[in-house]
């Protein structure tokens, strides 16, 4: 276990016991050094000290990676927490600013906007105790280093990082707005699929129940049959608008078998609900990208996804950001073609566009910008 602690403090102790066991002389010495000091440049009174610490923390090794536990973290920073068992998802409250995780998930949600660190991310030690790796520290409380040792590390805030998180655009109230203020806010998205027009099939669209999986579709599909186009799994996906992608699945693993999906599913039964983690998995491989205004796509069930394509990317709608497929269900752990479509899910500020209408009122946002 290391400590994370305060240095000033240990600095400060140190040079008072040196000038108390000092003689005069030296003590006058000193003194006269002090006045050079200053006559050379006040380098001390012009604020070149080191900064005192913010906070200090316990952290732990789990899995050769230092971590620092989420309670730990939360007393020492004054924040409040909220950890569900059942979906593995994580809520902080720190300075006024909110953070949201899930387990599983390599995307940071800060105050309803998602970030490119693929490195912050839930992690569990033995007894399923949450920890935050260092990262989220420096890239989500931007805080800084101060310095760093085999015995020794401290943290300080870059108060110019933290005072623009504070000082974004506060998100919109999307349950405050009429089907035709959503539509003029969506419009700006071009087409995911080349030529296709976007299914008002039932099934298709958000809040139709998924019985398999024990829950409710959260996007929109785009099959073949009900968009107009073939679709193949040489069907390009179009990033849709200039945005940034802040997920992408290169190195995704499908479910090992048919039985261990089944499994999974059978944790949904018991439930009667999917848990977020679960629903992560079961979308597939993905490639999330965050556009301007706090809107977020997550592209779902992707067959490949191009290499170049990079987290922190800024991407367009001409970029291709993958191919159609049917990753995560169980079509693709049957290892056949069936099912193959796109799925997307589209959020503003962390909440799905569509929760604040009726299904009809839904198809009428849709139609009016991909119909």
């Amino acid at each position: 276990m290391k400590k994370l602690i305060v240095l000033l403090l240990i600095t400060t102790l140190l040079v008072a016991c040196t000038q108390e066991g000092e003689p005069e002389d030296s003590q006058e010495n000193a003194n006269n050094d002090g006045e050079t000091e200053r006559e050379n440049g006040d380098q001390t009174e012009e604020g070149n000290e080191e900064p005192e610490a913010d906070f200090y923390l316990d952290t732990v090794t789990i899995d050769d990676q230092e971590v620092i536990e989420v309670e730990h973290l939360i007393d020492q920073v004054d924040g409040e927490y909220e950890y569900d068992e059942t979906h593995r998802t994580l809520s902080m409250n720190i300075h006024e600013q909110e953070y949201y995780l899930i387990y599983g998930v390599p995307v940071l949600e800060r105050n309803g906007l998602y970030l490119a660190n693929e490195e912050i991310t839930i992690i569990l030690d033995d007894d399923e105790i949450p920890h935050l790796p260092l990262s989220f520290l420096t890239e989500g409380l931007e805080a800084d280093v101060m310095e760093s040792d085999e015995e020794q590390l401290a943290f300080v805030y870059n108060d110019e990082a933290v005072e623009a998180i504070a000082t974004n655009e506060d998100p919109v109230d999307i349950h405050s707005m009429e089907v035709e203020e959503m539509i003029e806010y969506l419009s700006f998205l071009d087409y995911p699929i080349e030529d296709a027009t976007v299914s008002t099939v039932e099934s298709h669209l958000p809040g139709a129940p998924r019985d398999y999986r024990n829950g409710y579709h959260e996007g929109i599909d785009w099959y073949d049959y009900a968009s107009g186009v073939e679709i193949t799994t040489d069907t390009p996906i179009y990033g849709m608008a200039e945005g940034t992608v802040v997920r992408v699945d290169h190195g995704y693993e499908e479910f090992s078998s048919p039985e261990a999906r089944d499994e999974q599913l059978a944790h949904t039964a018991e439930l009667g609900f999917t848990p977020e983690y679960l629903l992560d998995r079961l979308r597939g491989q993905q490639v999330w990208v965050q556009y301007d205004n706090g809107v977020m796509n997550r592209f779902a069930h992707l067959d490949d996804i191009p290499e170049g394509l990079k987290l922190g990317d800024q991407i367009d709608s001409e970029t291709v950001i993958g191919y159609v497929g049917n990753s995560g269900t169980s079509g693709a752990v049957n290892q056949d073609d069936s099912g193959l479509h796109l799925h997307h899910d589209l959020l503003i500020y962390g909440e799905y566009f569509w929760e604040p209408f009726s299904l009809p009122e839904v198809k009428d946002v849709l139609l009016e910008i991909w119909g």
